[in-house]
């Protein structure tokens, strides 16, 4: 019987798991299901403890989702005001509707995917779309 003596990974030693016990105490690989050698349910749990908001990360994502709509909903206003208003098509203000379309794509492109990085630590869309979204966010 092959036994796993193994430390606790460093995921761990962060703020969220620091209470967390450790059992390595011959383990075999035969009753582990998953890397901590916990049951399944204990292993969900300390998942969703993970990715669960604190109220910290709650400030920052209403902070975040009011710049959100602040922003989409000003830059739109910039952009159909120059649109409806004849008198308003200048160069200066075409310039100024450039930067609003660029803000814009910012905010919608970058801020969500962001957010969800720094309250989770963790990206849930594989890397193809983290690949898309950061030639996005660099592109944007």
């Amino acid at each position: 019987m092959d036994v796993l003596q193994t430390d606790p990974p460093a995921v761990f030693y962060e703020t969220r798991w620091e209470n967390w016990t450790y059992n390595s105490s011959n383990i075999s690989k035969s009753d582990c299901t998953n890397e901590y050698c916990v049951s399944d349910e204990d292993y969900i749990a300390m998942i969703e403890d993970y990715i669960s908001p604190s109220t910290y990360e709650w400030v920052l994502i209403s902070l975040h989702l009011t710049v959100f709509i602040v922003g989409l909903v000003g830059n739109a206003l910039v952009c159909v005001s120059v649109y409806r208003n004849h008198s308003m098509r200048t160069v200066t203000n075409y310039f100024i509707v450039n930067l609003a379309v660029a803000d814009f794509l910012v905010i919608l492109i970058c801020l969500p995917p962001t957010v969800l990085w720094d309250v989770t630590k963790t990206w849930f869309f594989g890397s193809i779309t983290c690949k898309l979204v950061l030639y996005l966010q660099v592109s944007f």
